[in-house]
């Protein structure tokens, strides 16, 4: 583990600090923003789960969520392993390791009064929102999960056969983006492999989600992830979720309508 660079680095208000981890010998990279400096540590923290393929590099990511650093909490956000320019492949395992690191780490920073530990929180968003479901069912570290337009019936997506030509077309026009995925079929064979794992289920995890509070937030039209495709939480989940249907909204945050109602409902989740 990393952290941080020879001298205080600075993104307007907002104190910047690289963090390296590992994971089986391979690197991953991520970007800690604390808030402005008229808050106290320990500070309140935001985990960030990136979706899948990830186009976005981190800074801009943070830049979506720069009201969250306004309101006194610490953002900290990772490209997985296999994605960017980090080490390793893409997988459900692999990534679900790291989050455990990450929580590793967050631990680490907790013991040292960087954070509150009683105040650590998580944004999941698409393939991230699985992800970090996942996670929640292994640790009691935090406090509330915020899916954002979350991919729910992984399965049904791996067994669509469409999927083959969403990767074949992400590995010839996305080059560098996604790494892992260079033999598709051999792919979608080994995640196949991984849904039959309990521990990578969706419906087990939320069966033993440990959380204390869970909101979703989708477009009203997410063709990805169609309101029906809830039940499942509703049913399986020990945390019962608040939803919020974003009007005419598809599967991304894209006009400023969408994203102040976003800035909103995350902004009453966390204060709640």
């Amino acid at each position: 583990m990393s952290l941080g660079f020879e001298e205080k680095q600075f993104d307007g208000p907002y104190e910047v600090a690289g963090v390296d981890l590992r994971v089986d010998e391979e690197l991953f990279k991520g970007v800690l923003y604390s808030p402005p400096e008229e808050f106290e540590k320990p500070y309140p923290l935001i985990l960030y789960f990136h979706g899948f393929p990830q186009l976005f590099t981190l800074p801009e990511i943070v830049k979506k969520f720069r009201f969250l650093l306004d309101l006194g909490y610490a953002f900290l956000v990772f490209n997985f392993r296999g994605y960017k320019y980090c080490q390793g492949k893409v997988s459900i395992r692999s990534q679900v390791a790291d989050g455990l690191q990450i929580v590793d780490f967050v631990k680490q920073m907790g013991e040292h009064g960087i954070f509150d530990l009683g105040n650590i929180n998580l944004i999941g968003q698409d393939f991230g929102a699985y992800i970090a479901t996942i996670l929640c069912s292994k640790t009691e570290l935090i406090n509330k999960l915020a899916l954002l337009n979350p991919i729910i019936d992984l399965k049904r997506h791996i067994n669509d056969t469409n999927f083959k030509a969403t990767l074949e077309y992400i590995n010839k026009f996305l080059p560098g983006c996604v790494k892992g995925i260079e033999n598709v079929e051999s792919f979608i064979e080994m995640t196949k492999k991984e849904l039959e794992m309990p521990e990578f289920q969706i419906d087990q995890a939320l069966s033993n989600l440990k959380v204390n509070q869970l909101k979703i937030i989708l477009g009203e039209r997410d063709k990805v992830t169609p309101l029906s495709e809830l039940d499942i939480i509703k049913t399986k989940s020990k945390i019962k979720p608040q939803v919020i249907q974003i009007e005419d909204m598809d599967h991304e945050f894209f006009t400023e309508e969408e994203i102040e109602v976003l800035h909103s409902e995350l902004t009453k989740f966390l204060k709640s």
